[in-house]
């Protein structure tokens, strides 16, 4: 198994993976999302491929929190679901230790939905402890509103 920086190559097999983990996309959605996040040096996304087929991906970024400073946290990560339970998702979530350490950040955090019950115990395994419960909140936005820039 090799871990490296995905291509545009990769974008169909990692759509698949995003819809494994619930959450479908629309043609040429991952290319863009891809090309974005790889042009910005505060994220990190790392595939996992055997043989040549990529089994899994990992999303990470570094954060700046108004109350609680500087962090790494692990903002998705899937396994194909008949690769899971032999270390890929370990060997993924250890790439994203090293790369934060290397960026001098005190801390990695990862929320799981509390309907993956399996990656719970998997978090718990590799040394990440509960910090608490939340719910989270969303709102669409109309189209009109929406803007590529910046407000001031």
């Amino acid at each position: 198994m090799a871990i490296r920086p995905p291509s545009g190559a990769d974008a169909l097999r990692l759509d698949g993976l995003v819809v494994q983990l619930g959450y479908p996309s629309r043609p040429g959605e991952i290319e863009a999302r891809l090309a974005r996040l790889l042009a910005d040096p505060a994220q990190l996304v790392r595939v996992a491929a055997a043989e040549g087929a990529v089994v899994a991906w990992v999303h990470a970024a570094e954060q700046e929190l108004f109350e609680s400073g500087r962090r790494c946290e692990i903002l998705g990560l899937v396994v194909d679901r008949t690769r899971r339970r032999g270390g890929v998702g370990r060997a993924l979530v250890a790439e994203v230790e090293r790369w934060a350490a290397a960026r001098g950040l005190p801390e990695v955090s990862v929320r799981s939905n509390v309907v993956r019950e399996e990656s719970h115990p998997f978090y718990e395994r590799l040394g990440y402890a509960c910090a608490k419960t939340q719910h989270v909140y969303r709102k669409a936005l109309p189209p009109g509103a929406r803007s590529a820039g910046t407000v001031s």
